[in-house]
């Protein structure tokens, strides 16, 4: 009976393997960018979803595939994500479904009208079988995921949370082609204030602009902690140890003095040449008076940066600024993390 209640063929490919076993082939929808979900089999992986896109990246014997948060290794089918799982076994269910009532009517002798009559004269029995109908698969339900990214070795285009680190198709660091696409949005930004001020007017733009520097310093924040974070996780003794650490570090990184006493504190860099650390200071202490004081100078500026701006006028930030501000973000966050994760054959 088994071998007849799923029948070979059909939507799902079904072959018959012989001792009860069969296969089935289920095609995942992808999303409206042609990108599938992903999720870490490592149940302690965070955020541990990301998406794909099939046809990019490592097409011919690929043995692993890996997580771009936690670099977990597994098959490259091993990723498959709960509402996947879900989706596939309801369209296996459905078949079965359609298989029972095949059975039932052949059991029965029953015909198209799914009727049939036994006896006749004074005694007759009429069976009949009312097909349910057949069940309604919903597709997978899948998170939104914005942040793209190629990968620069294997050019697989994916998808994550925040700032991963690892490619899922060949494993390698590209944890700076990460935050040079964040930092790419942002000059983006950067580069259509002149279209925003003709339209929208001055003061739209000003404050287009002045998002853009607490971007930069947001992006140079987060990053640095990916990097502690990280770093950490190979020096410390357990996850709750890191995030001692971490919690002590705090909001440090919006400050660069501070970052600069956290390199040297915590990771043991003295000296990170090459990084402007007194243009980046500049950028920076620029950050208060825009996040607490509607950008308005105040003394607390005025006293840290020893600037000669008046109190009560507004801060003035040009476009030149933020796109150097970025141009050093990048500067300091790869440098860091050659400091941090140097490369095997760097500098030979």
């Amino acid at each position: 009976m088994s071998r007849r209640l799923l029948r070979p063929g059909g939507p799902l490919n079904i072959r018959d393997l012989g001792d009860d076993m069969f296969q089935a082939t289920i095609s995942i929808p992808k999303d409206a960018d042609g990108r599938v979900a992903r999720e870490c089999p490592d149940k302690a992986c965070s955020p541990g979803y990301f998406k794909v896109k099939p046809g990019t990246g490592i097409l011919d014997g690929q043995l692993h595939a890996y997580c771009p948060y936690c670099h977990h290794q597994a098959v490259p089918d091993g990723f498959d994500t709960k509402e996947q799982a879900r989706y596939a076994e309801d369209l296996l269910m459905r078949e079965v479904h359609q298989g029972v009532d095949v059975l039932m009517r052949d059991a029965l002798g029953l015909g198209p009208s799914g009727k049939r009559k036994f006896g006749g004269n004074f005694i007759s029995l009429e069976v009949s079988l009312k097909s349910a109908p057949s069940l309604y698969v919903r597709p997978p339900f899948e998170d939104e995921v914005r942040r793209d990214v190629v990968c620069p070795h294997c050019t697989l285009d994916q998808t994550v949370f925040g700032l991963a680190t690892w490619c899922a198709d060949c494993g390698a660091d590209i944890f700076l082609t990460h935050v040079a696409a964040e930092l790419n949005v942002t000059r983006s930004m950067v580069s259509d204030i002149d279209r925003r001020r003709e339209a929208l007017g001055r003061r739209v733009a000003a404050k287009d602009l002045e998002n853009c520097l607490e971007d930069a310093v947001s992006l140079f924040e987060a990053a640095l902690r990916a990097l502690a974070r990280r770093w950490l996780a190979d020096k410390e003794d357990s996850p709750e140890s890191v995030e001692i650490r971490l919690k002590r570090i705090g909001t440090k990184f919006q400050s660069i003095p501070l970052t600069q006493e956290v390199l040297l504190d915590v990771f043991g860099i003295a000296s990170v040449p090459g990084v402007p650390w007194d243009r980046l200071n500049a950028a920076f202490e620029k950050r208060h008076p825009i996040t607490h004081n509607l950008g308005v100078v105040d003394r607390k500026y005025i006293e840290r940066v020893q600037a000669n701006d008046r109190p009560g006028r507004e801060i003035r930030i040009t476009a030149m600024e933020v796109s150097e501000l970025l141009d050093n973000v990048l500067t300091a966050i790869a440098t860091v993390h050659a400091s941090l994760f140097p490369q095997p054959g760097a500098g030979t």
